[in-house]
């Protein structure tokens, strides 16, 4: 690519290890022989199926396909471009990436390469800006901003961790300082961080103005956007403005404070969500480091996939009022099709977290997360202060409220489990609770209790390839005859050594599989047989077309390494190991077989093209020749079994 050279693509590839990688989105990821398992990242499921080989770097879901090598996984689970995880991945593994031109704005910042300069522009500067931010409020103890800040109680250690700053009670302060450190205006209007005057157009002004100001950080520890709190009811706007969305922030998948709350979501075995920043702080403060908010909006589909990467259970800390109650059901209704346990925390004695902590004290705030309520129960209590338990009324609607949400539980023990618990509490049976709840989920299909958003398609999503798709992807015979023709050389170093003798390289498409032979080969040859599979992922890091089903084969385990591993080999161990290699040798001669009768047809059908435009003469006789010729080669081919028949017949017919 134009951008970044190709040796420091390799470069990167090379150094990344994958495991590392994938264990910091998946904590659950453990090791299963030579490989490591755990629940995919990119779909809901409980029953672990998402696989890494490290000896391939690639990984690779048997549960929804998906599958790739470290830039693949990058790429989806930031929703990032190419270029953008290559450079995370620079950043991690210190390789350097030749300093981009600045970005100025012009024409070209529609491709790729100004896209890429702009993003890194844009990181800086708000990195840098959430420094002056903070050093402005430190430097600046009579202005109201820092009077406010005062008046919030904030633990000072806290205040320096979450970097909490102020925006100056002025029109254009932050610009100035933006223009002193080499941003250009088209940057901070990229990032939204001016406004363009209504009655004087092409006049711009600083966006956070006279507001306490909260960096907004993603899940890798990137600042990529701000929250600016009012500090004077009277100068207008609302209680909180946030950063507009840009091209490195997108509210829907930010959660405030998940940075720091990565490492110990894990180790305490769940995430407590909470409403807002100064919530979070809170709980924080108080030692409950595993607590996070939705950042800008609502919480959503997007940021509950990225809380399923680390846990199954959620705390909800919302406000004790009626909107905290309508957000509780709300993330619930989010929450429990992807299988998370719910509790509901209660703050007594204080409306939220913050209230509670300078009331109380920090022991009374990870009292009130110890104490959560499982949200059935809390939900149960709830309907019944409302409506009367002993009427026959109170029961109806009791019912009707909880049977909504255990018809949200995709689990069918779970169900049951609160279905009986339900009839417990109302004292109804439970036959006549799952009636009822058969009929719920009948006039759901019609009216879901939760609309569901359609897929983003953002930056990580990738177009269909718009060019002519090669043979192995089209011909379903020939695809099978690829894959396992490269699951033999892969596993069995005779077989390569077989394969590379006698495949001839313009025998083979341009598809994934067909390059990943040739890959393999060529390093049989170069003797960095072991290495291939990661030449392999390395070569095809940046192929256009779908190359799940090649790192599914990559990512198999190779039943020969494992049996070998450690053990010296007996004279008895290695006539096994030839009786062994002789069932995969007659499946890689058939394979060889059927891509040799493949390219003869091929041929074939090429040279009656150019009789059939070829008049009379020398050339026509040459080519009536050639045909022949191609087509005895054939009717010989013809005559071999193909690789299925082969593997039936040399296994005796067991898969």
């Amino acid at each position: 690519m134009p951008l970044i050279p190709e040796e420091v693509i390799n470069e990167i590839a090379a150094r990344a290890d994958l495991v590392e990688i994938v264990l910091g989105y998946v904590p659950g990821l453990k090791q299963a022989g030579s490989r490591w398992k755990g629940c995919c990242p990119f779909h809901q499921e409980k029953t672990p199926s998402f696989i890494v080989n490290p000896d391939s770097n690639t990984y690779h879901c048997f549960g929804c396909g998906v599958g790739g090598n470290v830039f693949k996984f990058v790429m989806a689970i930031e929703n990032l471009d190419f270029p953008n995880a290559v450079q995370l991945l620079a950043r991690k593994y210190n390789v350097l990436i030749p300093e981009p031109e600045p970005y100025r704005g012009e024409r070209s910042g529609e491709n790729e390469k100004s896209n890429y300069n702009l993003r890194e522009r844009l990181f800086l500067l708000h990195e840098k800006l959430a420094a002056w931010y903070a050093s402005w409020l430190k430097n600046n103890p009579d202005s109201k901003a820092a009077a406010y800040f005062r008046s919030r109680e904030i633990d000072p250690v806290f205040a320096m961790r979450f970097q909490i700053g102020a925006a100056p009670d002025s029109w254009d302060a932050m610009m100035q300082w933006a223009h002193r450190e080499g941003f250009t205006l088209d940057e901070l209007k990229a990032a939204h961080l001016v406004s363009e005057s209504k009655n004087n157009g092409g006049k711009y002004f600083d966006f956070f103005r006279n507001r306490l100001i909260f960096p907004i950080w993603n899940e890798q520890g990137r600042v990529v956007g701000f929250s600016a709190r009012q500090i004077d009811k009277e100068q207008g706007g609302g209680k909180y403005v946030n950063s507009v969305e840009s091209p490195i922030f997108k509210k829907g998948r930010i959660l405030y404070g998940l940075n720091f709350a990565r490492p110990d979501i894990p180790k305490k075995g769940s995430v407590i969500l909470c409403e807002g920043q100064m919530d979070v702080i809170a709980m924080h403060t108080a030692g409950c480091t595993n607590a996070v908010a939705p950042q800008g909006t609502a919480f959503g589909d997007d940021q509950a996939a990225v809380l399923r990467r680390y846990t199954d259970t959620v705390l909800l800390a919302t406000d004790a009022d009626s909107a905290g109650m309508k957000a509780v059901l709300k993330d619930a209704s989010i929450l429990l099709p992807r299988g998370f346990h719910l509790k509901v925390v209660s703050f007594p004695g204080g409306k939220d977290p913050d209230e509670l902590l300078h009331k109380s004290g920090a022991e009374a705030v990870r009292a009130a997360v110890d104490s959560a309520t499982d949200f059935f129960d809390f939900l149960y209590r709830t309907a019944a202060s409302e409506f009367d338990p002993g009427s026959p009324d109170g029961k109806t609607r009791i019912a009707a409220r909880v049977l909504q949400y255990i018809l949200l539980l995709d689990n069918e023990v779970a169900r049951d489990s609160y279905l009986n618990w339900l009839a417990d509490k109302l004292d109804v049976s439970a036959e006549t609770l799952s009636v009822e709840l058969r009929k719920a989920e009948s006039s759901r299909r019609h009216e879901p209790l939760v609309e569901r958003r359609p897929e983003p398609q953002g930056q990580g999503s990738q177009p269909k390839p718009a060019v002519k798709l090669p043979d192995s992807m089209t011909d379903p015979k020939l695809k099978v005859v690829l894959a396992e023709l490269l699951r033999n050389i892969l596993r069995y170093q005779v077989c390569a050594e077989k394969a590379a003798r006698e495949l001839p390289p313009d025998y083979l498409d341009e598809g994934p599989v067909s390059q990943a032979i040739m890959i393999e080969l060529q390093a049989y040859l170069n003797n960095e047989w072991a290495q291939g599979p990661a030449q392999i992922t390395r070569a095809l890091a940046t192929c256009p077309l779908d190359c799940s089903e090649l790192f599914a084969l990559l990512t198999e385990e190779n039943p020969e390494s494992v049996q070998s591993e450690g053990k010296e080999q007996s004279g008895s161990d290695k006539n096994k190991q030839e009786n062994r290699q002789e069932i995969p040798l007659r499946i890689v001669e058939d394979c060889l077989n059927t891509v040799r009768r493949k390219y003869l047809q091929d041929q074939i059908a090429r040279v009656r093209q150019m009789l059939h435009e070829t008049p009379d003469g020398e050339e026509r006789r040459a080519l009536l020749k050639d045909f022949m010729e191609l087509t005895h080669q054939l009717a010989i081919r013809r005559k071999s079994p193909g690789p299925a028949e082969a593997r039936e017949t040399a296994t005796g017919g067991i898969g």
